[in-house]
């Protein structure tokens, strides 16, 4: 199993959405995305397939573009996950003391629904391979090296078992280059994501969100539509694609 995750958020920072893009059969995707590349002329002066990103979305052809990178993703054996935290609800001082840096908070909370995205969508998954993009919320190195010490070791602490881990190699990628093209298609849903929170003028970014909702057969990315079911029902009834939306739990009152 190959894991793609990668973040997103908005200019203002209201939304941070961290996603995976889990992969039984990763070179499928990878060889359709690079066929459809060649196909289009979608090739640098190198011939490598160019980078496809949902921000640039912008004319009826790279629209085409991300929309057969969705087919390609709709007839695959991949699978997508992803949180999305509005910010605004969130609390920095449940992850540290009031008095220290807010980086430092923002770092911690950033680990923390990074591994509730990643341990709740694992349960069977032993020797694993994570990719992560180039990040920009916190230190990548350490990040990595805290996740492998988390999920990379047996009897971990999340790991599934005491003999094997659920991820046996982390890595970081270049998600614009070729060899790790398949990360972009974790852009594109990501983005479409965003695009329903914060309504943009682009057509073709719109048209891109209306496509990726038609072809899973869903009614929207909002959370007024995931938050109506529980995690149980949304794993059997979207098991190729779903939102979590996270908020706080309720303060219960000491008596």
């Amino acid at each position: 199993m190959l894991i793609y995750f990668d973040e997103s958020y908005d200019g203002d920072h209201k939304y941070l959405i961290l996603s995976a893009l889990f992969s039984p059969h990763s070179k499928f995707l990878h060889r359709e995305m690079k066929e459809l590349k060649q196909i289009n002329n979608f090739v640098d002066s190198a011939g490598k397939g160019k980078e496809l990103k949902y921000n640039t979305c912008i004319t009826e052809n790279l629209l085409k573009l991300c929309c057969s990178c969705i087919d390609i993703f709709a007839k695959s054996t991949s699978y997508f996950r992803s949180i999305v935290i509005d910010q605004s609800i969130l609390n920095l001082d449940y992850f540290g003391k009031k008095n220290e840096d807010r980086k430092i908070k923002m770092a911690r909370a950033y680990k923390k629904f990074t591994e509730l995205l990643l341990s709740h969508n694992s349960e069977n998954i032993y020797n694993g391979v994570l990719l992560t993009d180039e990040l920009s919320r916190c230190d990548g190195d350490k990040f990595i090296e805290i996740m492998k010490q988390d999920f990379c070791f047996p009897n971990g602490k999340y790991c599934n078992d005491r003999n094997h881990p659920t991820f046996k190699h982390i890595a970081d990628i270049h998600s614009e280059i070729e060899d790790s093209q398949v990360n972009q298609i974790n852009d594109i849903m990501m983005g479409c994501i965003l695009n329903n929170l914060l309504p943009t003028k682009n057509v073709y970014k719109n048209k891109l969100r209306e496509y990726l909702i038609k072809k899973m057969g869903i009614d929207s990315f909002l959370p007024t539509y995931w938050n109506q079911y529980s995690k149980s029902y949304v794993e059997k009834y979207h098991p190729k694609f779903n939102v979590w939306y996270w908020h706080p739990l309720p303060l219960v009152k000491k008596t």
